[in-house]
């Protein structure tokens, strides 16, 4: 094995060499690009709850709450991860059914295995993270303001403070 000096060992060869010397440019001004989340902070927090339930609060914040309110924030969160679940089954079927037909469009198998992938069943919980799956945030709220978890006006909401 040959010895790297140390420029070879720690200096990257390949198609992002110029972003590691000199950064990310425009007419010489050094920039970086960080992902815009197009939410405010009302509908951020409404999200966020719906999607992880009481473990966005702290020790203190849950202390404080009433035992209607947690379970309120518990219910809606239980809901909510029904409901992605089975959205996240609805793609893998799709994603399957498709994969089925391209690959074997005459087949009878594949006939009777599309009609039996349209199912979805609520004790199965799907694993796959939304990445993996190619959904986005904004896919999630849309779902999830569909299935009346968020509000039909999520998007017009304006920032208020917090202090529930």
């Amino acid at each position: 094995m040959e010895k790297k000096t140390k420029e070879e060992k720690y200096t990257y060869r390949g198609s992002l060499e110029e972003f590691q010397l000199y950064g990310s440019q425009i007419n010489g001004n050094r920039y970086t690009e960080y992902e815009v989340d197009p939410f405010n902070q009302y509908q951020n927090f409404l999200y966020k709850r719906a999607l992880f339930g009481l473990k966005m609060y702290s020790p203190e914040e849950i202390a404080a709450m009433t035992d209607a309110r947690k379970s309120r924030i518990l219910k809606l969160h239980r809901r909510s991860q029904r409901v992605l679940n089975i959205y996240k089954q609805e793609i893998v079927n799709k994603f399957t059914n498709n994969l089925f037909t391209k690959l074997f469009p005459n087949s009878t198998i594949t006939k009777a295995l599309i009609g039996e992938l349209n199912y979805t069943d609520p004790e199965f919980i799907n694993k796959m993270d939304f990445k993996t799956l190619g959904v986005s945030k904004i896919d999630i709220v849309n779902r999830l303001i569909i299935e009346k978890i968020l509000p039909k006006n999520f998007y017009d909401l304006k920032s208020v403070t917090l202090n529930e």
